[in-house]
């Protein structure tokens, strides 16, 4: 039987602080000392979403390059064949050419609802694998592994990267469905680490690409009220968050489910 896993992403650390920013912004435009901004700033932590929420308003979005985060994803090929399409990152994947699937076999990843009947096809092509690796390297091997075989891959990205330009391509409902779950399970663990600047991000989603409603304004209105009808809303952050965990059979992690349940 062959190994079918779920998409996940685990934060590996974090970069940069909400509470720098703030008091950086004082260094450059105030003339203070790093040393008396940050005694500002933990002197009054209002000042920290006063500033930021100024700065994410006003489009002054270089200033969070200066926080970021890393993380482990688990993702088939399919999904990271359109998640390395965001340059403004670094990457570095599990590779084909050299991990030797006939002594470590491969994970797949696919959907619920297709996983049953392909799993006799994932066998046969396990099986013309270590085939194939009787008589040549893995490098070769590999090219009869299909975009449902599962691929670690280490991704670092900025805030500003991640905040405002991949998670409002990513999490459309127009996204792929595998990749809106990563966004979505990558901007969970960020919630606490960046509380300001993730909830800034979740309530202004909408507005932060101009397609990102498109796919549920250009539903049918029978198929719109059946999306509304069954996940009680008509907020396209919704729609897209529950649509995309029921899809792979999940859990809306904590920290986003208070998100979504306070629309």
């Amino acid at each position: 039987m062959p190994t079918i896993i779920k998409p996940n992403a685990q934060l590996l650390f974090t970069w940069g602080s909400e509470e720098f920013i703030t008091a950086m912004s004082d260094v450059i435009y105030r003339g203070y000392s790093i040393e008396e901004a940050l005694k500002r700033v933990r002197s009054d932590p209002s000042l920290i979403e006063r500033r930021l929420t100024q700065l994410l308003r006003d489009g002054h979005h270089n200033v969070f390059e200066f926080i970021g985060a890393s993380w482990l994803i688990e993702g088939s090929r399919a999904l990271t064949h359109e998640l390395v399409r965001h340059r403004i990152a670094s990457y570095w994947q599990e590779s084909q050419r050299y991990v030797d699937y006939a002594r470590n076999p491969p994970r797949f990843i696919l959907p619920p609802s297709i996983a049953n009947s392909l799993t006799p096809l994932l066998d046969r092509l396990s099986e013309g694998y270590n085939a194939v690796r009787g008589i040549a390297p893995p490098e070769d091997a590999r090219y009869i592994l299909p975009n449902a075989t599962a691929s670690k891959i280490w991704v670092l990205m900025n805030g500003r990267e991640f905040f405002l330009t991949f998670m409002p391509l990513r999490t459309g409902l127009g996204a792929f469905h595998e990749l809106r779950l990563i966004a979505w399970l990558m901007f969970n663990t960020l919630i606490e680490a960046y509380p300001i600047t993730a909830r800034w991000v979740w309530e202004h989603l909408p507005r932060l690409h101009p397609d990102y409603c498109r796919h549920v304004l250009h539903l049918s209105k029978a198929r719109r009220r059946e999306l509304e009808a069954k996940y009680g809303t008509g907020d396209c952050r919704v729609l897209s968050v529950r649509s995309a965990f029921d899809a792979w059979g999940l859990q809306i992690p904590e920290s986003l489910r208070g998100l979504v349940e306070g629309v």
